[in-house]
């Protein structure tokens, strides 16, 4: 029994220690056979994937690649299958909107608006620069008649004064309102 077990024992070990393949072999695709209508043919069209990431295993990525679906249609009356390429019309997303009359009327008057907008936007700065330069004036101005009042006053103070050396008995009428500051008035 002792040699069974010595040739048994190692048999045991070496199964339970081999490994299990990391990928599977894909199982070749089984050929469905169809009988040949006359009236129908095979039409072979291709799609392609970019590389993604697998959903169950983040770690396993899948490269860039085509497939090729075969799908059995009807033939035309000649006899053959029109196909255009997938690039020969831009996608509904991008594709423009047909040209209208309300649209075209619609731009017309934006356009319209964005100029009488425009010419407003100018004819406002005009008249901001305008005011701006006739307010500058009439602070020049005010400052100009202070100026003339303080040297009127000073100069009614000496002719008083002088005045009233040679004439004591001879009051000078004085305006009340004209010695209050001037107020403006925007």
């Amino acid at each position: 029994m002792r040699p069974i077990f010595l040739f048994l024992a190692p048999l045991l070990v070496a199964g339970c220690a081999s490994q299990m393949p990391v990928t599977q072999k894909a199982s070749s695709p089984k050929s469905i056979t169809v009988a040949m209508q006359p009236s129908t043919k095979l039409v072979e069209t291709r799609y392609d994937f970019r590389s993604y990431r697998e959903a169950s295993d983040s770690s396993v990525r899948h490269e860039a690649h085509a497939v090729y679906r075969t799908t059995r249609v009807p033939i035309t009356v000649n006899e053959e299958l029109a196909t255009v390429p997938l690039t020969a019309f831009p996608p509904a997303s991008i594709a423009p909107l047909p040209a209208s009359d309300e649209l075209t009327a619609e731009l017309a008057t934006q356009k319209k608006i964005t100029s009488d907008i425009r010419t407003l936007q100018t004819a406002m700065a005009d008249t901001e620069q305008k005011m701006r330069a006739q307010f500058a004036t009439l602070v020049r101005q005010s400052a100009e008649t202070i100026k003339l009042r303080e040297q009127l006053e000073s100069e009614l103070r000496r002719v008083r004064t002088v005045s009233g050396n040679e004439t004591a008995s001879a009051p000078v009428a004085v305006n009340p309102v004209a010695n209050e500051t001037p107020k403006a008035k925007w």
